[in-house]
């Protein structure tokens, strides 16, 4: 293990982070970490919150237009409750970032979609369930549809942080000290490296880099370290304290988990390649396991 400087690395700097939230904690979790970006990167700020309603197919025309007119007077309230909301969870950040919010009728893998688009978002920064039951589905049908679909940055929030940041309390802010991000030398993981490396920079952070090698791979430890350190070598931009880690692994993901326990990773930034959903449904892969079971918030960064 070496630590050495990173430089010359690409800024990521977004300019408009998307925030989706449907009002559980884990949206209000997400919104702490939205904010901390937009106040560090100096980004406008778009709080979003999508609910699909569908009109039974058995209504009369009359009953259509009451409820069309009470649908809108619903539109309206959230809007409102959303304004509360933010008020609640950022206190008087609300007032000193640009904050504007939206609420949209439709399905919220479609809505964040549409949002990201329309507002050119740069980074999507989101809540999530964990594992297990429809929990799980959850993740599959929002989380996982946003990272496969959006085609910039995704932070993803869990409620198993190692540090819990108290979302009710409006003066808590998130830290970001340690970012842990895995590589396997593919061009997928430099992407994932030069947004590691760039926010190390930003947020003042350490950055462990790590390459799991796994059964099967025949190079060593020693070789896995010298084509880490010529990789970060090969950075540009700027600069961040770098700790670089080799180690052997029957399973990349589950290493990269414990490691982000071991070091105490505030973030976790994943290059991801992008894969079908079929395969992902049959097979499984790092990312999804990883956005799963870490003890930190996961930047999924799209090659």
């Amino acid at each position: 293990m070496t630590e050495r400087d990173i430089q010359e690395t690409p800024v990521f700097k977004p300019s408009r982070i998307l925030c989706p939230i449907d009002f559980s904690d884990l949206s209000r979790l997400a919104l702490k970490y939205a904010a901390a970006g937009a106040r560090v990167f100096g980004s406008s700020l778009v709080v979003f919150h999508a609910q699909r309603f569908e009109m039974p197919a058995y209504f009369t025309r009359g009953q259509v237009a009451d409820l069309t007119r009470q649908h809108r007077a619903e539109q309206e309230r959230a809007r409102e409750f959303l304004r509360l909301q933010i008020r609640k969870v950022l206190g008087v950040q609300a007032t000193q970032l640009p904050v504007r919010l939206e609420v949209a009728d439709a399905h919220p893998v479609d809505a964040v979609l549409s949002a990201a688009k329309r507002h050119r978002a740069d980074l999507i920064v989101l809540g999530t369930h964990g594992r297990g039951g429809s929990k799980r589905l959850w993740l599959g049908s929002v989380a996982e549809s946003v990272i496969r679909q959006a085609g910039v940055p995704v932070f993803v929030a869990r409620q198993k942080q190692h540090e819990f940041i108290d979302t009710n309390d409006a003066h808590a802010v998130p830290a970001v000290a340690t970012i842990l991000c895995p590589v396997n030398f593919s061009e997928a993981a430099r992407a994932g490296l030069e947004h590691a490396a760039s926010l190390a920079q930003q947020f003042g952070a350490r950055l462990v880099t790590a390459c799991i090698i796994e059964r099967g791979d025949a190079r060593g430890i020693t070789e896995t370290q010298r084509e880490l350190a010529s990789w970060l070598s090969k950075g540009r931009g700027t600069e961040c304290e770098v700790r670089m880690v080799a180690r052997r692994g029957r399973s990349a993901a589950s290493e990269i988990v414990s490691l982000a326990g071991q070091v105490k990773a505030d973030l976790v930034v994943l290059g991801a390649q992008p894969r079908s959903l079929l395969q992902t449904w049959l097979w499984g892969d790092t990312t999804e396991f990883v956005l799963r079971h870490a003890p930190a918030p996961v930047l999924v960064v799209p090659r």
